[in-house]
């Protein structure tokens, strides 16, 4: 027979005592605790709930402006739109866009003058406009629904081509399809937007931005507020459709200036 021990190779040689042992040990100790705490603190940090992302609604709520603005809601100006640009709402006290073009005078304030149509090339529009009052709430008329191709002009506020902030409002969409204002999303700065007068004469505005806000976030000031010079919004809906009543969540406003005025 061999002297091999056939048991030697899987025999334990026993704890090493030696100093050189013990260090030996104990760093493998240590590594193993490390090891450990890596892992239950990637655990840990997987488990976790998400931290809370700002949100424009919570829980169905509505939120302050001041709330909406810290959660980013705005944007610092009203932004020039154009293709593949996102639409947003600018911070409440911003100021209407500046004009993309130099501005002329506006015509004089005649009482018997009165806008008779929009006509805006780049999106295909060009539509009669009827006068718009206030409705007993206090807000701003719209235009007959069943009348789709049809703008409204506020005519408590300056006339198109008069001094002032000229207001035209116009349905996106009724029930029966596609209505005057449904592609004033697309509009962008330096678009050309021409109201005829009643006296045949046509003033020209060049888009200088656009804008979707919220309706009960709706910038009445940037909208309504005094200028000194001829300019004109132009006021629609957008954002969420609510299919049982046909409501909009949000409202599309274009901001333009006077660039041309043609005699008749």
């Amino acid at each position: 027979m061999s002297g091999i021990d056939s048991g030697s190779a899987f025999r334990s040689a026993g704890p090493d005592k030696t100093p050189r042992g013990r260090l030996i040990a104990a760093l493998l100790v240590a590594g193993s605790l490390g090891t450990i705490a890596v892992i239950m603190a990637a655990l840990l940090t997987y488990l976790a709930p998400p931290a809370p992302q700002p949100d424009v609604q919570a829980d169905g709520a509505e939120l302050s402006l001041t709330n909406m603005a810290e959660a980013g809601y705005f944007a610092p100006v009203v932004g020039p739109g154009g293709p593949g640009v996102l639409l947003t709402a600018a911070q409440p006290s911003a100021p209407p866009p500046a004009p993309a073009v130099r501005p002329v005078a506006g015509f004089a304030k005649n009482s018997k003058v009165r806008p008779s149509r929009i006509v805006i090339p780049s999106i295909g529009v060009s539509a009669p406009l009827t006068s718009l009052g206030l409705q007993p709430s206090g807000a701003v008329q719209a235009p007959s629904k069943s009348r789709p191709n049809l703008a409204g002009w506020y005519k408590h506020g300056p006339e198109p081509g008069e001094t002032g902030p000229a207001v035209i409002l116009g349905h996106v969409s009724t029930k029966r399809g596609a209505a005057v204002f449904n592609r004033v999303k697309d509009l962008q700065k330096g678009r050309k937007i021409r109201v005829v007068r009643s006296n045949g004469t046509v003033a020209e505005f060049t888009v200088s931005g656009i804008e979707q806000v919220r309706k009960d976030a709706f910038p009445t000031q940037r909208v309504y507020g005094n200028v000194n010079r001829a300019e004109l919004r132009l006021v629609t809906c957008g954002g969420v459709l609510n299919a049982k009543d046909h409501s909009y969540s949000d409202n599309i406003i274009v901001y333009a200036t006077l660039s041309a005025k043609r005699a008749r």
